[in-house]
């Protein structure tokens, strides 16, 4: 496992990523997060030219990767989080071995097909169909990315730093992985997971997101597992300087909170 990892005092904080992303996704969060766990970002499989997974890239088979990892790493329990697609990893490891999970935190949860937004599901429809494969050469043209982004994500505030990242990121990803993970996300309903889940939890929304109902999916949430501790901010789904001044104002309050419900 290549992962990036930031010691502290606190408990272990394993977080997944979003769809064809690496670790820098989680750059903005850390010093956030830092005071309160050690932070492990691991670059998924199929992901960063990281060697992809002998079976199907769903979420389920993330979990059971993260949970050889945890036990290379002598880790008994973590607090597990996501960012996007990271989320439903997250939950999918918090289904299959719940003792080993002491909390979630999770930043913009898939948690159903109904609450992906209709562009998004068109997507992801789209990829996990045989026209799909059509994804493999269409993700190397930086046109059609930025317009993807522009449409999506805000790209047009988004600095170009981070904006070449991402296309970095794209293009070292592996298409087949990532059509496994769409097709995933398009056709899994994770709410079984809350609805049985009593410890700690977090969930970070972007009021705006493109990619997710974000109301619905809060009232989703606080419906499944009423113990959930919501933050949510205004902006879209982009990395704009304002939106990571709410988005680490949001996270910095549930981080401390969750350490605390931790106890």
């Amino acid at each position: 496992m290549r992962v990036a990892v930031r010691p502290s005092v606190g408990p272990p904080l394993l977080l997944f990523h979003g769809w064809n992303g690496s670790s820098h996704n989680f750059g903005a969060w850390l010093p956030v997060l830092e005071p309160h766990f050690s932070v492990l970002a691991p670059d998924l499989p199929g992901c960063a030219g990281v060697a992809t997974l002998s079976v199907t890239h769903t979420a389920r088979a993330y979990a059971d990767w993260a949970l050889r990892a945890m036990d290379a790493r002598g880790l008994d329990g973590v607090v597990a989080g996501g960012l996007c697609s990271g989320t439903a990893i997250a939950l999918a490891l918090a289904g299959i071995a719940p003792s080993r999970v002491r909390g979630l935190l999770l930043h913009t949860p898939f948690l159903r097909p109904g609450l992906i937004r209709p562009a998004i599901r068109a997507q992801l429809a789209l990829l996990s169909s045989p026209l799909g494969v059509l994804f493999a050469p269409l993700r190397r043209s930086t046109t059609l990315s930025m317009l993807h982004r522009r449409l999506f994500a805000e790209a047009a505030d988004v600095d170009a730093e981070h904006l070449a990242h991402d296309q970095a990121d794209l293009l070292r990803a592996d298409p087949a992985a990532a059509r496994d993970l769409a097709r995933d996300l398009f056709t899994v309903d994770r709410t079984a997971v809350l609805r049985a889940w009593t410890k700690p939890l977090a969930v970070v929304l972007a009021d705006g997101d493109a990619f997710i109902d974000a109301p619905g999916t809060a009232a989703a949430v606080s419906l499944a597992a009423p113990q959930a501790m919501i933050a949510r901010f205004p902006g879209g789904h982009g990395w704009t300087p304002a939106y990571r001044e709410h988005q680490n104002e949001a996270l910095a309050g549930l981080a401390a909170r969750l350490t605390a419900a931790l106890v």
